[in-house]
């Protein structure tokens, strides 16, 4: 409560009257205070009220807007979740039926046009995934990977095409680790091709714009960008800093200024003519005379990386300029001419993809950026990518269709051979045999024994014969190890086909197996003055002429050449691809066929059931992260109330005695304003 001094009184009037209306004023502006905070329940409503609370009020506010927009994320995580974990069970139900109407088609007498019927089933169940594929949550579509805003799978004229984003959609949950809230094209529904058919070490040489990142380095594990010493013959030492270099070019130039100065600092002679350049897939220095040792701090690889640091040392001289070899990787950026095994210009490749084959021209691409513009834009449906081990490129397809939409690349033949040269032919002599068929390999005869003797019986073992155009029979029997890669297999067919011509007193060039330069497939060729046409015919029950492609060969029209079929397409393995086999397959009442689908829809059900797990587990993270967020909520908000919301008992109080407070000083004050000077004479 204020008081007026014991002299107040004693002064001059103004004095009185303005010390009189201060106190006024100051407990009015209490008073307002007070009232305030009653009315609007906050005991704090500026900084200046008090500054510590209010400092932590502020801090506690921006946690609590931060966990609103966190909670608000995991709503719809949760909800894209749910969406997802229901669709994924449709999709799991409908899998079971396809598994079990393809196990019934298999074991029983069904007719032709029974199982026509079934497929008629099969269909709708193909719209029915199609449907669930572009299924809706509130962050979009959940299969629609990192864009979920348009649908991520169409229907191209009876093919189906995934056109979502690699991964999943993420966003801020706030948790020890991402979790994705939609799923991309890597699941059973959106797999693109996964074959890799990348099979060439392109091994692009050095150039001055390789970027370091580009690099494996001599050690494989990079290039560090740090500081590594050098000396000449012996000398003082040196450093160069790579610390600010981007290229390869960057880095030969920061050694030579390096070695520069130092030619200046000691007075000696070390670079040659030829400097530090690049050679091949390494870094050559030209020291003429004397010798140039380079060395790492203690650890620092920067030099071994580049391959200058040697383990046992070696020095750089007249008879030893180049560094160890830096491995660079493919990028798009990557010269046509810089890569190993070609020689530019390329030419024209045939791509086939969705039933439709296109000459695609690679004559004007100089890097490998223009090789994959060229062939994206000329074919629908198909990506070029860089391996993964970063050593050529591969060309994938994302379409998934039946075994007449599958994709295929080969040469044309104008003597660049530009496919097989670029690793990415679908059928060359690296293609291994297990690749054939969609996985399914080529299955062999082996190890049959003669049911009386016991002891093998080659005649039980022919998985094929080759008949001549003169009725000269060739049998061939293939052995696991045959069967590695196409090589291989020519390679065992012409072996055993000459062993078979010489025994009977032929030439060797009568008959010849190889790969065609146009074509996939195999190539069976007879000599032209033998006449009439050859054949293929399947041996003891073996489906190895099958398997190749050999019984539904193309005969030439001269009837010298067997053309084989194209066993080793490239399709993508996701449901609709085996639905439509499993589709196919009752149509032409191929109980392999329809086998071989059931297989697939087997595997990739064990996939779904691993996929949905998954899922589950990510909703119940953030089930249990949305309890915990809520929990903080509730723990910051009832901290913010303490120290924010008015005690309305202490207020009040307050109140109370200030109003007892103003009553006094307006008494006081009006005592006061009655006093003259008379009164104190």
């Amino acid at each position: 409560m204020g008081s007026f001094p014991a002299n107040i009184g004693r002064v001059p009037l103004m004095l009185r009257n303005r010390t009189s209306l201060a106190m006024m004023g100051r407990t009015n502006i209490e008073l307002f205070n007070v009232t305030r905070q009653l009315s609007t329940g906050v005991s704090i409503g500026r900084f200046s009220d008090d500054p510590i609370r209010a400092a932590t009020i502020s801090s506690l506010d921006g946690r609590l807007e931060r966990s609103d927009q966190k909670l608000r994320n995991l709503g719809f995580a949760a909800g894209s979740l749910d969406v997802l974990d229901s669709t994924l069970g449709e999709i799991q139900d409908l899998v079971n039926e396809a598994k079990s109407l393809a196990s019934s088609q298999i074991d029983s007498t069904a007719s032709e046009s029974e199982r026509r019927t079934q497929a008629s089933v099969v269909d709708s169940m193909i719209a029915s995934l199609l449907r669930l594929s572009n299924q809706e949550s509130l962050v979009g579509h959940v299969f629609g990977g990192t864009r979920p805003g348009s649908p991520p799978v169409e229907n191209v004229g009876g093919a189906y095409r995934y056109l979502g984003g690699l991964g999943g959609l993420l966003t801020d949950l706030g948790l020890g680790s991402t979790v994705p809230v939609t799923l991309g094209g890597d699941t059973v529904i959106g797999n693109v091709s996964d074959r890799v058919v990348g099979s060439v070490d392109l091994d692009p040489d050095l150039t001055p714009g390789t970027r370091l990142d580009d690099l494996r380095g001599a050690n494989g594990l990079g290039i560090q960008r740090g500081t590594f010493d050098f000396a000449f013959n012996a000398g003082p030492t040196a450093s160069v800093d790579l610390s600010q270099a981007d290229t390869i070019g960057d880095a030969a130039d920061a050694i030579t200024a390096a070695i520069r100065q130092y030619e200046t600092d000691n007075g000696v002679s070390v670079l040659g003519p030829g400097g530090v350049s690049i050679s091949g897939d390494s870094i050559t220095i030209d020291v003429p005379a004397g010798s140039l040792t380079f060395s790492d701090p203690v650890g620092g690889t920067a030099g071994s990386d580049l391959g200058l640091v040697f383990d046992p040392p070696t020095a750089f001289d007249a008879g030893n300029p180049a560094g160890a070899s830096l491995d660079p990787r493919v990028a798009w950026t990557s010269s046509i001419a810089s890569l190993q095994g070609i020689t530019p210009p390329l030419g024209e490749i045939t791509v086939s993809n969705n039933a439709r084959s296109v000459n695609v021209d690679l004559s004007g691409a100089t890097t490998l950026a223009d090789i994959r513009s060229a062939i994206e834009a000329s074919v629908p449906g198909t990506r070029v990518v860089l391996s993964d081990d970063g050593r050529g490129i591969s060309v994938v397809t994302d379409i998934a269709g039946g075994a007449d939409r599958a994709m295929s690349i080969t040469d044309v033949d104008d003597g660049t051979a530009s496919a097989t040269a670029l690793g990415i032919r679908t059928y060359m002599s690296s293609t291994p045999l297990s690749e054939f068929n969609d996985g399914r390999g080529v299955e062999v005869l082996s190890g049959r024994t003669d049911p009386v003797t016991g002891l093998l019986d080659p005649a039980l073992n022919v998985d094929f014969t080759i008949t001549l155009g003169d009725g000269f029979e060739i049998d061939i029997d293939l052995s696991p190890a045959d069967t590695a890669n196409v090589g291989s297999l020519l390679t065992a067919i012409n072996s055993q086909a000459d062993a078979a011509l010489t025994a009977a007193g032929r030439s060797t060039t009568d008959f010849d197996a190889s790969l065609p330069t146009d074509r996939n497939g195999l190539m069976f060729a007879q000599d032209p003055a033998i006449g009439g046409n050859m054949g293929v015919q399947r041996k003891n029950n073996s489906l190895a002429a099958q398997h190749l492609g050999l019984l539904k060969g193309e005969l030439d029209p001269s009837g010298d050449v067997l053309y084989s079929g194209d066993v080793a397409k490239v399709r993508v393995d996701n449901l609709f691809t085996h639905l439509i086999d499993l589709r196919d397959a009752l149509l032409n009442n191929d109980i392999s066929g329809i086998q071989f689908a059931s297989e697939k829809i087997e595997a990739a059900s064990d996939r779904l059931i691993e996929t949905h797990g998954t899922v589950g587990g990510y909703a119940r993270r953030v089930g249990d992260e949305t309890v915990r967020e809520e929990d903080r909520v509730l723990l910051d908000q009832s901290l913010k109330s303490r120290l924010q919301d008015t005690d309305y008992a202490q207020a009040a109080t307050r109140l109370s005695l200030l109003q007892t407070q103003l009553a006094a000083t307006l008494q006081i004050t009006a005592g006061l304003s009655q006093l003259s000077l008379l009164n104190y004479l």
